[in-house]
């Protein structure tokens, strides 16, 4: 999963960057509201923590564009600003969740993992696809009692097929959510990846390239095959 951190105070947002980069999330972080805006015009991210007060554009102008421009992105709030009326409007002007400095990083990870499971309507951790289950919390992939060793590449791959089943994804398009705006990332090893996950997942998967179009994860081989060949 992609987040974008729009935080002024370099030391926690690398903090916050350093522990949620751990954990195998990728990240783009920017201090100014502007960039910040900019790069949420221009790309697509999975969620979105916000500082309130950050030069150039003030974090509630940032809430209320993106709502106004109908983004629908879960939206964290980390702001110095805890005084009940202003967490009321952070909330009431979009924002899905507000959390008060001081706050303790582990905190923070689990606001982001419980705000990512209710935007992709899930209860809990757990993705099931076949025989596989997919943690998002360990970010762990097993099938029944094995755990299956990926790389963290690999298993980010996996997960953005995962999130988006049936649905055909471009090269570039997964290049855009598995790495941040500082990675030096050939797009043509996308193709490298996909071969090592059809490798060590088997029959496991139903993943297949759509020529020209890019690959999709299906569950039944016949929608596969429909997909592919369109009438």
């Amino acid at each position: 999963m992609k987040i974008l951190l729009l935080e002024d105070n370099e030391t926690l947002s690398n903090a916050i960057s350093k522990k949620l980069k751990a954990l195998g999330f990728i990240l783009d972080c920017f201090y100014d509201g502007e960039d910040g805006l900019y790069a949420l015009q221009t790309n697509v991210y999975d969620l979105l923590i916000l500082d309130l007060g950050l030069p150039s554009i003030d974090g509630i102008d940032i809430v209320k564009e993106l709502r106004a421009s109908q983004k629908d992105i879960p939206i964290l709030i980390i702001s110095a600003r805890d005084k009940l009326d202003q967490r009321i409007l952070g909330l009431d002007t979009g924002a899905d969740d507000y959390l008060c400095k001081p706050f303790e990083l582990d905190e923070v990870v689990a606001r982001v993992q419980a705000l990512l499971r209710r935007s992709k309507n899930h209860v809990n951790h757990d993705i099931t696809y076949k025989d596989l289950v997919f943690d998002t919390q360990s970010r762990t992939l097993k099938r029944g009692d094995e755990y299956i060793d990926l790389s963290k590449r690999e298993l980010t791959i996996f997960e953005h097929l995962l999130l988006n089943q049936n649905s055909i994804l471009s090269k570039d398009t997964i290049v855009e959510h598995i790495t941040s705006i500082d990675d030096e990332f050939n797009p043509t090893a996308v193709e490298t990846y996909i071969s090592r996950l059809r490798k060590k997942l088997g029959d496991s998967i139903n993943l297949k390239t759509v020529r020209g179009l890019g690959y999709i994860l299906s569950w039944w081989k016949t929608q596969l095959s429909l997909q592919s060949n369109p009438s």
